[in-house]
């Protein structure tokens, strides 16, 4: 890194979402006056490492060390808590996180990584919470949001959209068992973040079977993926545990009814979803309970889904950029910048 800019970011960008929030804030920052350079951090062979929950924290971890070495910004932000684990004490920083280690690190293999947790959130200045499902007790947190983006809808939209890149993340089993139950007849279930082969080998193993009207859609171009969450009839989650619910609250910004369940983490879009229609947010995470919600979904006609629409977006306003803009530049820079000089 070359000269002394006013923020560093320390960005690991291991998930297409953290190089979008990442690649977001620093944009902000820059437009409100302040210097921020981004420090990558690359993993190199230590990547293949990573095989369980401990060890792909410590390889982050010390990765994220190796690239903020040096740094002389007159202040830090880490992108992840994980990015913060190993770091020494600087004399001004700030931890941006979607969820804690408390939450989405259980059990033996994410025991060091809750202990140290509680380190680096006592010792940073400003707190950032992607939501404030997310914002630990005890501590007085920004809650700082990425700005969710919209597109205009796809003519060649599936019926109900959903992501399962993660499948056991995201519930694949689940979500298939619910389209089984809601499927009508010519409709399409479209699922992003896995091709075919993939899904079926994960339902295999779970002596589950692919159901009709399934098109696996793989990886998809943001701009395409955008276009088919606003042209879907329905988005269909049935995540285990969800950090932030990224493409949720992108339905939910497009006006697209969103069928979900209860799921731990800092699930954003869960409460909007709930206040916008009790009827499609089951009340397990179960085959049968999402199904009868998602054909609650597929029954709105057209004066519903109008209004669901209009009041969905009045609710996502706080997540435009032009909104998250201004949190930046009106409480983030002064409590962050304040005492850097």
């Amino acid at each position: 890194m070359t000269g002394s800019p006013d923020i560093a970011l320390v960005s690991p960008g291991t998930t297409f979402g953290w190089r979008y929030g990442d690649a977001a804030l620093a944009r902000h920052i820059r437009q409100a006056g302040a210097e921020c350079e981004v420090i990558a951090v690359p993993l190199g062979r230590s990547a293949a490492l990573r095989r369980t929950m401990a060890t792909t924290d410590l390889v982050e971890a010390l990765a994220a060390r190796r690239a903020a070495d040096g740094i002389t910004a007159g202040a830090v932000i880490y992108s992840t808590v994980t990015a913060a684990l190993l770091q020494p004490a600087r004399a001004r920083s700030a931890v941006r996180f979607d969820g804690l280690a408390a939450v989405n690190r259980p059990g033996p293999g994410g025991a060091w990584q809750r202990r140290r947790e509680q380190t680096v959130l006592e010792r940073a200045d400003v707190l950032l919470p992607w939501s404030e499902q997310a914002a630990p007790d005890g501590h007085e947190s920004l809650v700082l949001p990425p700005p969710i983006a919209t597109a205009a809808p796809a003519a060649e939209a599936p019926t109900v959209l959903a992501y399962a890149g993660n499948p056991d993340k995201r519930g694949l089993d689940v979500l298939c068992a619910a389209w089984e139950r809601a499927r009508t007849a010519g409709g399409v279930l479209g699922i992003g973040g896995l091709d075919r082969d993939e899904g079926r080998r994960w339902l295999t193993k779970l002596d589950g079977a692919e159901p009709g009207g399934v098109q696996w859609l793989g990886a998809v171009e943001r701009p395409r993926w955008l276009s088919l969450v606003a042209g879907a009839d329905a988005f269909l989650s049935a995540a285990r545990i969800e950090d932030f619910g990224m493409a949720q609250m992108e339905a939910l910004a497009a006006g697209t009814p969103l069928v979900c369940a209860p799921a731990p983490g800092g699930y954003a879009a869960l409460p909007l979803a709930g206040e916008l229609a009790p009827a499609l947010v089951a009340p397990e995470r179960t085959g049968e309970a999402l199904g009868r919600a998602l054909s609650a979904a597929l029954a709105l006609g057209g004066p519903e889904r109008a209004d669901y629409a209009r009041r969905a977006r009045g609710l996502l306003e706080p997540y435009s950029d032009e909104a998250v803009a201004r949190r930046v530049a009106e409480e983030l820079l002064p409590r962050l910048l304040a005492s850097s000089a």
